[in-house]
């Protein structure tokens, strides 16, 4: 996660370097990126929707961010649909968070 912290931290940089009413969708760098997942699951209302969008759709600084996170999302939704976990691997994770305190909900496990 070292990698996140380090593209926040450039964001951070370049959205002081632009102008709010300079930017793509006037807002700036670092807020798009902080709501990039919003943005993309469709949780934003309206109007920061457009917003956002614009920008991470233009900004030459976001945009390389916004292609990774779509191919990403895309790829492990690929692998999620083809593979599954064995039962015993299931299992050991299950007793393992047993272990810890935690009981899922509806789980009658013996």
């Amino acid at each position: 996660m070292k990698w996140v912290e380090e593209l926040r931290r450039l964001l951070r940089k370049v959205g002081r370097e632009k102008p709010m009413e300079e930017a793509p969708g006037g807002i700036p760098c670092e807020e798009a990126a902080a709501r990039t997942f919003e943005w993309l699951d469709g949780e934003l209302d309206a109007e920061l929707e457009a917003k956002v969008g614009a920008h991470l759709e233009t900004c030459a600084r976001c945009y390389p961010m916004l292609l990774f996170e779509q191919s990403f999302r895309e790829a492990v939704a690929r692998v999620a649909s083809d593979e599954k976990a064995p039962d015993e691997l299931r299992d050991r994770i299950m007793d393992s968070l047993e272990e810890e305190g935690y009981t899922a909900p509806g789980a009658s496990r013996g």
